[in-house]
């Protein structure tokens, strides 16, 4: 399983739409809190945090306010009057701040709340209905995986079924917002699920999917600028180029690899996936190296003892192909050139330059280089 950077989360809180001035009322019920509890509401305007407080009155707690443009917000409980400074954040839920009156109903935490009343709050419902019986049988999973340790057969089997509803819930997101062209709600579901870096036709599909009103957002342009900078490393583009140190200290160059195919291939010694694929880039490299393919490693590691623990991984896998590292983590200026939020994370380039494939992993690796060399 990747690990992945969730993409321009910063967003999430921020204005939504330049629409008319909207006027709402946030009424909130918990069952069984203390007198004493509040409620705390969290937005952002203009990349400032706000934030408003309201204590228990009637068994329930109101907000009312007015803001500009419609936009998405978070409604945190402290059931003792804890301040939220000294609060995890956890016990919280999204509302969307719109004209109208908003409900939120919960039966003991705000984890548990409904949320209603207003159009995008229904919206908001509906997906996290939707996505709920996903997240259970996840974490199930992930449990059961655990519990079957030294059990190899078994544990494969979970990671397919795995797989397998990572698969579902990436359809039922695609089918939600494709039902849904017009609400916010379908916008920051795209926002924090479709990384247009690693799958820009489907970030460019789905957003074309959307209303006008929608895609010219705030968010929404910002969504769109991601998308267009993301095609420098589309396939059939031509692949960035960048110098690198290598362990030797020696300056690499992609462009000293040109009249090759060569596999740019990201990775990191802290990777787990990345070093599980080790093995079949290694057979791969071995079965095509002599028909002008090879590999570049990029890694990714950084921080204290970086470039030794990379060395060290580059021998305890066998890595015989040239290897490169700035040593900034993910502040390495070529994985933000070449877009990367998750990683392992491959390019494909032939001899002209061009990026011809990604991502290929496995036997998908082995059956793109025989297309070309068998």
């Amino acid at each position: 399983m990747k690990m992945i950077k969730s993409i321009i989360m910063l967003l999430i809180a921020s204005p939504l739409a330049a629409v008319a001035q909207q006027n709402y009322t946030i009424r909130v019920k918990v069952k069984n809190v203390a007198p004493g509890a509040k409620a705390y509401l969290n937005y952002k305007v203009n990349q400032k945090i706000n934030q408003d407080s309201a204590s228990l009155i009637n068994n329930q707690f109101v907000f009312k306010g007015t803001q500009s443009n419609k936009m998405k917000a978070f409604v945190l409980l402290s059931p003792t009057g804890t301040p939220i400074k000294d609060m995890d954040g956890s016990d919280q839920v999204a509302v969307y701040l719109e004209n109208g009156t908003i409900t939120v109903d919960a039966p003991d935490s705000l984890v548990h709340a409904s949320v209603g009343g207003t159009e995008l709050n229904k919206d908001q419902q509906q997906m996290v209905d939707l996505l709920e019986p996903y997240q259970k049988q996840g974490k199930a999973m992930v449990a059961a995986y655990d519990q079957v340790a030294g059990n190899a057969n078994e544990q494969e089997k979970l990671k397919a079924d795995f797989a397998n509803l990572q698969t579902r819930k990436k359809d039922a997101i695609e089918t939600f917002i494709k039902n849904h062209p017009a609400s916010l709600v379908s916008l920051n579901l795209l926002l924090t699920t479709v990384d247009p870096a690693q799958d820009i036709a489907k970030a460019r599909a789905l957003f074309n999917s959307l209303t006008a009103d929608v895609q010219n957002s705030t968010n929404g342009q910002t969504y769109k600028k991601v998308i267009e900078e993301a095609k420098a490393v589309e396939v059939g583009n031509l692949a960035p180029g960048f110098t690198i140190k290598n362990a030797k200290g020696e300056d690499i160059s992609l462009a000293s690899f040109k009249g090759k195919y060569v596999l740019v291939d990201f990775w990191a010694s802290w990777c787990a996936p990345c070093r599980a694929e080790n093995p079949n880039l290694i057979a791969s490299f071995h079965q095509f190296k002599n028909k002008n393919f090879t590999v570049l490693g990029v890694s990714l590691d950084g921080g204290k003892n970086a470039k030794q623990q990379w060395m060290d991984a580059i021998a305890k896998d066998g890595l015989t192909w040239e290897q490169v590292s700035e040593l900034q983590g993910w502040q390495s200026p070529v994985a933000h050139l070449y877009k990367i939020s998750a990683i392992p994370a491959n390019f494909l380039i032939d001899p002209t330059g061009k990026i011809i494939a990604r991502d290929l992993r496995g036997e998908e690796l082995n059956k793109k280089l025989q297309s070309i060399f068998l």
